[in-house]
């Protein structure tokens, strides 16, 4: 008996044949032998959430579709070849990036202790090293290339602990992935991201009350929450030597692209653009987290309020390099369909930012659908978002339900 052997769906193609069946598992057969695979069979081992198959046979026969060949349609329009291997691609990438959280944690873990480090040093008026930091920096580069989606983990990681800590390494994550769209090299990559990771290096001189308060500062406490990027900057290049273009990040994350940030109030691009990019980031974090005077947004309503104040805060072209990597709905987003489901942004095409592909978490009667059930906006043109959702309306933790 001839042994059997897995196929990943993602390899699977319209036309190709085996002289024996395909099978989902070992008691249901999808294709019987000798049968071209069809799109439609691709589709449904897609929306069951089935990544591989099996089968004894060989292949006898694939059929590649012709460049251009018309598979379906979309919103009442033509879908070529293209849009089917995207949505495949999206789908193989989700697949993978569920095996990388305890990577990102580990990595997380180690970027947190680096920084740490130096703000006891810099707490303590101690010269520090950074190839610690630096070390952490390559490996948040290698996480990005593997899947940019790994940001998805940093929700909800280390929260109630030392936020300065936290927040620095997050917003690392999402300037790197910034740096890496506007195809920095390597080098650039590296001091974008040593930049970030000491972003509120200033915080340490503040004092502890300051930074933990949960009312209203005073205007004397403001007054001193403001000057932290200068005394950021001085620590930096004092304390480690730090490279202009990385201090640069803690010196200016504050001005806004209008004129009405600090310490300076510059304006346009004569703020640095590492921290133009650092200042996307830096919002976008802080609104995702909860902070001891207020609590997170969900991930799509942060997005909407940078874009609402982006014409005045942030660098225009960079707030829009940011859009393109999160999509208006990041993975992990949650939403409601127009027929009352609600189900959790798994991936988009970037073309298409409102038309992504979603796993369903609650059917059309808010029943809890147990099974992996994967729609795709791009093909089902009666079904749209209506709104965006978080977790407490919905009463899921996301990571749950991914």
């Amino acid at each position: 008996m001839s042994k059997m052997k897995k196929i990943l769906v993602e390899e699977l193609k319209p036309g190709m044949m085996f002289d024996k069946p395909i099978y989902v598992d070992s008691n249901n057969m999808l294709i019987s032998a000798n049968t071209p695979v069809k799109e439609t069979d691709i589709k449904k081992l897609m929306t069951w959430g089935i990544t591989e198959v099996e089968t004894a046979g060989i292949l006898v026969k694939r059929v590649e579709p012709e460049r251009g060949k018309i598979l379906g349609k979309i919103n009442g329009k033509p879908e070529k070849a293209g849009d089917f291997d995207k949505e495949k691609k999206i789908l193989t990438d989700y697949n993978e990036l569920l095996k990388k959280r305890k990577n990102l944690i580990e990595v997380h873990g180690r970027a947190r202790n680096a920084v740490e480090a130096v703000h006891k040093a810099i707490k303590n008026n101690i010269p520090f090293e950074t190839r610690d930091l630096e070390d952490s920096v390559q490996a948040i580069i290698r996480l990005l290339r593997e899947n940019s989606n790994i940001f998805l983990f940093l929700y909800g990681l280390d929260e109630g602990k030392d936020y300065t800590l936290t927040h620095s390494v997050n917003v690392t994550f999402y300037s790197l992935i910034i740096g890496m769209a506007l195809k920095y090299s390597p080098i650039k990559l590296n001091d974008l991201g040593l930049g970030t990771l000491l972003i509120d290096a200033g915080m340490i001189k503040l004092p502890v009350y300051i930074i933990h308060k949960q009312s209203n500062l005073t205007d004397a406490e403001y007054n001193q929450i403001k000057t932290h990027p200068l005394l950021g900057y001085k620590v930096l290049k004092e304390l480690g030597k730090i490279k202009e273009s990385s201090a640069m990040v803690s010196l200016q994350h504050h001005e806004q692209f209008d004129g009405k940030g600090y310490p300076r109030g510059l304006r346009g691009n004569d703020i640095d653009e590492f921290a133009r990019i650092a200042a996307i980031a830096d919002s976008y974090e802080a609104q995702i987290t909860n902070r001891s005077y207020r609590k997170k947004v969900f991930f799509y309503h942060a997005m909407r309020n940078l874009l609402s104040s982006g014409v005045n805060k942030f660098d225009p072209v960079i707030l829009r390099v940011f859009l393109s990597c999160m999509s208006v709905y990041p993975i992990g987003s949650i939403v409601e369909l127009n027929d009352g489901s609600i189900g959790v942004i798994i991936g988009s095409v970037p073309e298409k930012p409102l038309r992504p592909i979603i796993k369903l978490v609650f059917d059309k009667e808010r029943m809890r659908i147990e099974k992996t059930v994967i729609i795709n906006l791009l093909t089902e043109s009666s079904l749209y978002i209506a709104r965006a959702l978080d977790e407490a309306e919905v009463g899921i933790n996301i990571f749950d339900v991914l």
